[in-house]
């Protein structure tokens, strides 16, 4: 037996969307998302650090309790990390925590700052400055005229005699805060800029693509016409005129000579509508596509050739063998239905030379049952070559309106094509 190593177990999706959004890859991932990434990431840095350096600061330099500095600085320092999201809990964050400490801090010496400790005024600066980087302005602006309006009045209600250095401290709140608010907002327009300089690069990249896929679809409609077109249209001309060019023919041969310029008419018309999608959707055919009712058409063009082939319609009340379908069903149901047919008739003619086929078609007003059976062919012919694409198509067609399809050969040795489709509420055919 053989070892096989041991499966390496799946990374967690969140992890790797971590990783992907953290790349310097501009290709992979919109610039506004590697940007929240990136700025979450700074902005938890810069509170940790804050953290760090503030509480040990606000407990032994102004002399408040350790637990009550611990937990008005980590308010206070957690504001910016909140305000990446959330700039209402940004902004009520950094003012529950900046009042507490102006008020436990008032009775510092006059060598300490006040109202702003340097720790609380740069988590202050930080909050501004992500509102205005993240946020629409007047959050920034907010926040910033909270923070003058508690500059004045901490002095004025929490020293009696004033603080030495509480005028200085205030301006530089004022300035530094306002400072961030601006260069946050300049930040943020550049980011919405670059953001809508990619979006019109993939924009283009878009419609680039779509116009080398209409350059190819007309190649290809070139290519179409000039290999099949010109055959086909000898061929038509041949068999229209078989009777004036070789007098003395019989009626027999002549109906045969016109069934096949009949079928390299339809087949050109057919190619036609194909190289007018191909070329693009402005110039597709506006002539209607084959359906159920063409399959009495399709089966006597058939029988032409010489194969024996019964036909069994029973679509509804007035409807019977070798006739027309009765009961209307969706166009892109009948021209499923015409396809499979026309499918499954070529095949019988290419792999079943001399096969007897019965083509069957049903309706009991919910499902379209079509089923086309070949007997085994009474001779051994090499059969015609074909692109083996056929039942392939058929299948994507059925799959397409959620109906089913089998093919496989039946117990005499013969084949069988068979598929239901659903005639209620199917989807319609693409645009």
């Amino acid at each position: 037996m053989t070892d096989h190593p041991p499966e390496t177990p799946p990374r967690p999706r969140s992890l790797n969307r971590l990783r992907s959004l953290t790349r310097l890859d501009v290709s992979a991932v919109s610039i506004a998302r590697r940007e929240v990434v990136w700025l979450w990431s700074l902005v938890s840095v810069a509170a940790v650090t804050l953290v760090a350096v503030g509480w040990p600061v606000t407990a032994s330099g102004y002399g408040t309790h350790p637990a009550a500095a611990m937990a008005f600085t980590l308010v206070n320092c957690a504001a910016a990390i909140l305000a990446v999201r959330w700039p209402w809990a940004g902004l009520a964050a950094s003012v529950a925590g900046a009042l507490p400490l102006m008020i436990v801090t008032a009775g510092a010496g006059p060598e300490w700052p006040w109202p702003w400790p340097v720790t609380v005024l740069l988590a202050h600066c930080l909050t501004v400055f992500v509102l205005a980087l993240r946020h629409s302005w007047y959050w920034a602006a907010s926040l910033w005229s909270v923070g003058a309006m508690l500059t004045v009045w901490a002095p004025a209600v929490l020293s009696d005699g004033g603080h030495p250095s509480a005028f200085a401290n205030g301006v530089v709140l004022v300035s530094l805060s306002g400072g961030f608010a601006l260069v946050g907002v300049i930040v943020r327009l550049w980011s919405l800029s670059v953001l809508r300089m990619e979006q019109a690069e993939r924009l283009s990249a878009a419609e680039k693509s779509r116009r080398r896929e209409l350059e190819e679809r007309n190649r290809i409609a070139r290519e179409l016409h000039d290999v099949v077109a010109h055959s086909m249209s000898v061929i038509t001309v041949q068999a229209s005129t078989a009777r004036y060019r070789q007098p003395g023919l019989d009626e027999a041969v002549q109906r045969e000579f016109e069934e096949i310029a009949a079928s390299s008419r339809r087949a050109l018309g057919e190619m036609r509508g194909l190289l007018g999608i191909l070329r693009g959707h402005d110039t597709a055919p506006t002539a209607p596509l084959p359906g159920l009712s063409d399959v009495t058409g399709l089966v006597e063009s058939t029988r032409a050739s010489g194969v024996a082939i019964t036909y069994n319609a029973d679509t509804g009340p007035d409807t019977g063998p070798d006739s027309e379908a009765a009961t209307e069903v969706p166009e892109v149901v009948g021209l499923t239905a015409f396809r499979l047919v026309q499918e499954a008739l070529s095949n019988a003619l290419r792999h079943a030379p001399g096969s007897a086929i019965v083509v069957t078609i049903t309706d009991d007003g919910h499902e379209l049952r079509v089923s086309v059976t070949n007997t085994p062919p009474d001779r051994d012919d090499e059969p015609t070559p074909g692109a083996r694409l056929g039942l392939a198509g058929i299948r994507e067609r059925v799959a397409a309106l959620g109906g089913t399809v089998t093919a496989g050969p039946t117990p005499d040795g013969g084949f069988e094509l068979a598929a239901t489709l659903p005639v209620e509420d199917p989807d319609p055919l693409p645009a």
